[in-house]
């Protein structure tokens, strides 16, 4: 006998078995899109991120209304899945069997991350099961905005069980994927010295300064031009075709000396994300440390910044919390009242930055 099925009772049902349905129901549902798109990948990958694209949309056919912003959520979600680690991205390889060279998603194995607050972040894709872990543990899982980790039991070694359970385990550091950490003096130092060895510039036209002796909170109004400034700054300058080309500069009187380009050769990181973390060096060095603001929410503390940070610090804010729309701050992040206190410290450690007094 054929019946029609009630949407509604349709999304009950796959998210009942993707595990969602202790969180917000719906197919737009952030946590609902994850756990899709892993069962998903699972069985695709490796796979091109339009090939998960497509195949999503194909299967909620009947289920959304408008496909063009179905379509853009699950590019997000995808990203989201990219940041947290998840999948993990190929550029530019050819698979076997394969003759297009494109970017290409591949599931990653199952691993976990031990955090310091204790709870433990699940990563990874099987293709047999929704979430890569045992039937006991499965039901502990909580799913937060696309992240998955558990809580640990009173006493309970969580790390040593996965462990036992055959999970291989991640440092934060691999996780997270963010620079050595350094000393606001050795990293200003690390770039004097690289500064001095250049050769003389030559005149650099068009080019602007990032003037941390600013006593102002706006970002935008710390770029001036070079005027009769002398010392060591972090510049930016234009190029014909595409984004701004950054470096670090010695100036006399306005007159650029030498140039340091950023990033260095080998790093992996864009020239701003350099430039940005040399600048809250520079700054903690004259003792007037950009600020960071702290604020309590219903679901956990709010990290407001007044100055863009590189993108593998916004990625870690962003994976252990999440960004949300800033007011009265250039951008803000909501992280889970057991990870504010490691996020902080990495805040302090790594960027050099104060918490502000008010």
């Amino acid at each position: 006998m054929i019946e029609v099925v009630d949407p509604d009772a349709v999304v009950a049902t796959a998210s009942a078995y993707l595990g969602t349905e202790r969180e917000d129901l719906g197919v737009l549902a952030s946590s609902y899109l994850a756990a899709a798109l892993r069962r998903l990948a699972g069985f695709h990958c490796p796979c091109s991120p339009r090939t998960l694209v497509r195949t999503m949309v194909d299967s909620h056919r009947g289920l959304i209304t408008d496909e063009l912003a179905f379509e853009e959520l699950i590019e997000r979600s995808i990203e989201a899945l990219v940041a947290i680690g998840d999948l993990l991205e190929l550029s530019d390889v050819a698979l076997v069997g394969e003759q297009v060279r494109s970017t290409w998603l591949v599931a990653a194995p199952p691993a976990f991350v031990a955090r310091p607050s204790g709870n433990a972040f699940i990563l990874g894709i099987s293709a047999d099961e929704q979430t890569p872990l045992p039937t006991e543990m499965r039901t502990r899982v909580v799913s937060r905005l696309g992240i998955r980790y558990i809580e640990p039991q009173p006493d309970e070694d969580l790390a040593a069980t996965l462990r036992e359970l055959g999970i291989r385990e991640l440092s934060n550091a691999a996780w997270l994927k963010c620079p050595k950490t350094m000393s606001a003096a050795d990293l200003v130092a690390s770039c004097d010295a690289k500064l001095l060895a250049c050769s003389p510039s030559g005149e650099v036209p068009d080019l602007l300064v990032l003037d941390g002796s600013r006593k102002t909170r706006s970002y935008k109004r710390r770029w001036c031009k070079p005027g009769s400034l002398s010392g060591n700054f972090i510049v930016r300058r234009p190029q014909t075709f595409g984004s701004d080309l950054w470096g670090y500069a010695n100036l006399r009187d306005g007159v650029p000396l030498k140039l340091l380009d950023l990033p260095l050769p080998g790093d992996r990181w864009r020239g701003c994300d350099a430039a940005w973390r040399v600048q809250m060096a520079i700054d903690a060095l004259a003792l007037n440390c950009q600020e960071y603001r702290l604020r309590s929410d219903t679901l956990g503390t709010i990290f407001e910044l007044f100055s863009p940070i590189p993108k593998w610090a916004r990625r870690r804010l962003a994976v252990v919390g999440n960004e949300i729309d800033p007011d009265g701050c250039l951008m803000s992040f909501g992280v889970p009242p057991g990870e504010a206190a490691t996020e902080e410290k990495f805040l302090q450690e790594m960027l050099y930055l104060t918490r502000a007094a008010e």
